[in-house]
This record gives C-alpha cells, sequence and structure tokens, in this order.
C-alpha cells in the first residue's frame, strides 16, 4: 500500500499547475523516503493508500469525502481557482462538504484570511505550506534566441481564468508605445477551447505572436532564460508555478496585481504589478527601451526563490502534516 496517494482533478495536462506542483512534491518526498504517487482522480479506479492527498479542494478534496474517504487520511490542498472563484461563489456548500476535514493547506496567509472569513471554526486545521520550486533545474541561463528580441513570454494553459487573449492586446499595446518589434510566445495547452478560438483570432496576421502549444517541462528553463519579460496577467491565482520558475531562472516578471501575485512580487524589487494596460506599459516600457536596468531585479526574485520556497522545506512540511493523519487515523 502506498504512503501518499496524490490526487489532481482529471482534466488536468502534464503542465498544468496541479500536476506540476504534485509532481515537484512527490520528488521532495522521495528524498526523505517516503512513497508516493500522482493520479488523475477518478471516482472508479482510486487507488489504495494510507494517506489521500488532494489537489484541488473542491474538485478533488470534496469528491473523496462524498466517495467515503475518512477525513483523518485526507489531506486537501487549496490550489487557486477552487479558493479564488469556487469558495467566492458558494463557500456554505464547500464548507459543509469539507467540514470534518483536519488537514487543510494554502500557500499564502492572504489565502488563509480568505477562507477564515467565512469558515472562522477551521482556524486551527489551515495549515500554510509555501509550494516551491526545484532550483536545481531553474536556473539563470544564456540560451540562444528562439525566436528573436525582445521576447516577452506567456506559461501557462490557455485559460479564460488566465486572461491569455488579453496578453496580445497588452503586447500590441506595448509594440505601439515603444517602437520596438516585441515577440510574444505563449505557451501552454488550450484548457478551454472558447479562450483559445480568442487566442487563434487574435494572433491572425500578427506575425510576432507565436503560439508554442504545450512545451515540456525540461523545456520551459530555456524559454524564462530567453524572455526579456515573462509575463502574467491572470485574474486570479494561487501562487504561480511559471511565475516561481521564471524568477527561480532570474527572469523579469510582470504580473496582475492579485493576491496570489503579490505575494512573490515585491514591486520594483523582485518584478513589476500591473492593474491595467496602461500600468502594464508604463512598468513595462523602460526596462525593453533601456531607461531602466532590470539585472538588480533579476538577482532578488531569484535570491527570494532561493530563501523562501525551498523544496526540501516544503516536502518536510507535507511529512509532518501525512504524519498527524497517520497519528490521529490510528486513535
Amino acid at each position: 500500500m502506498l504512503d501518499v496517494q496524490m490526487l489532481i482533478p482529471s482534466d488536468t495536462p502534464p503542465t498544468g499547475g496541479n500536476q506540476i506542483s504534485a509532481e515537484r512534491v512527490q520528488l521532495g518526498l522521495s528524498r526523505i523516503g517516503i512513497e508516493s504517487d500522482v493520479a488523475h482522480y477518478d471516482a472508479h479506479s482510486l487507488p489504495r493508500a494510507r494517506v489521500y492527498h488532494a489537489w484541488n479542494a473542491v474538485r478533488v478534496g470534496m469528491e473523496l469525502v462524498a466517495q467515503g474517504i475518512p477525513p483523518s487520511c485526507l489531506v486537501v490542498t487549496w490550489t487557486g481557482t477552487d479558493l479564488w472563484q469556487d469558495w467566492v461563489a458558494d463557500a456554505q456548500s464547500i464548507r459543509q462538504g469539507l467540514s470534518r476535514v483536519e488537514s487543510q493547506v494554502v500557500f499564502t496567509e492572504d489565502a488563509r484570511q480568505h477562507l477564515l472569513a467565512k469558515a472562522p471554526e477551521w482556524e486551527e486545521r489551515i495549515q500554510l505550506i509555501p509550494p516551491s520550486v526545484d532550483t536545481d533545474a531553474f536556473v539563470p541561463d544564456r540560451p540562444e534566441t528562439l525566436v528573436g528580441h525582445p521576447l516577452v513570454l506567456v506559461a501557462g494553459g490557455i485559460r479564460p481564468v488566465k486572461r491569455s487573449s488579453w496578453t496580445i492586446d497588452l503586447v500590441e499595446g506595448l509594440r505601439q508605445h515603444t517602437g520596438l518589434p516585441i515577440n510574444l510566445a505563449i505557451a501552454g495547452p488550450n484548457r478551454e477551447p472558447g479562450e483559445g478560438e480568442k487566442v487563434r483570432q487574435k494572433a491572425k496576421g500578427k506575425p510576432w505572436v507565436h503560439l508554442l502549444g504545450e512545451v515540456p517541462k525540461r523545456d520551459m528553463k530555456t524559454w524564462y532564460c530567453a524572455a526579456d519579460v515573462v509575463l502574467n496577467a491572470s485574474e486570479v491565482e494561487g501562487v504561480s508555478n511559471a511565475l516561481m520558475e521564471a524568477m527561480a531562472c532570474g527572469a523579469l516578471v510582470a504580473a496582475t496585481d492579485i493576491p496570489g501575485n503579490r505575494y512573490l512580487i515585491k514591486p520594483d524589487q523582485t518584478g513589476l504589478l500591473f492593474s491595467s494596460a496602461e500600468e502594464f506599459i508604463q512598468r513595462t516600457a523602460p526596462y525593453l527601451t533601456g531607461r531602466a536596468d532590470s539585472e538588480a531585479l533579476r538577482k532578488n526574485a531569484r535570491q527570494l526563490i532561493l530563501d523562501r520556497h525551498s523544496l526540501a522545506q516544503e516536502a518536510e512540511a507535507y511529512r509532518d502534516l501525512y504524519d498527524r493523519c497517520l497519528c490521529v487515523s490510528r486513535r
């Protein structure tokens, strides 16, 4: 029997955030002697394990409770849309569905307070475990030019919540403002047909827009290091794996001013934040036109990841949580 079975939503692609997060934790656990596996949640085929770890509180955690998994054997990690969209839309039923789950994880204090505002009785059960990056794999480098400079990179699945089509508008405005032949590369699978079609239509007739599709994880370091700016335009976000990986590579990141992104980015210290197209242009243009030097921001970004997002620390924190589940289960 497995020590830990990690389960992710059934439609998660190989480069999806939950897949990346669960596999990263699996790697960290293997280094401290804990046997675990990552699988897509399937109600009809549930492996046996001592502890079940749900990556998405609503789409996996609540399903496991409904399926009869003892809450004492269950760890739930709130990953992003479950927290900032589902909880906002229907906190009462989610609160009821997870009422007996004692081991719940969030990535930031903002996220913790967001849950406690509507479920104050969860004070003792919500654990804060910052996500990590494998900093041995994501390191600064000087790769060959991939599609020409200046290059803005967007990484992540094409979905409405990521506002993928808006990134084309943002970079088009930046091109007009600076007069530079800026390239935009969008890396990620099409997760939602409607948004995918918007992206395809907006990209038509714009040879500077490069739709890369799903890029293997092993190749993403090259893109992060080649980019002049890594852009995140999400409407809501947990803590973005793509942003953390980019920062570990020493990239200059520009992201929407939302809680998950504010956790990583201190304006003009570890990156850039913006709330509108005008702000995006205002904040980013100086770094592309040579009026501002990004070297300090890039170094600070990597150092923040090294200081605060260790894979070993994340794995140890989850081991402590799993041990607590096993103790409760035995009792």
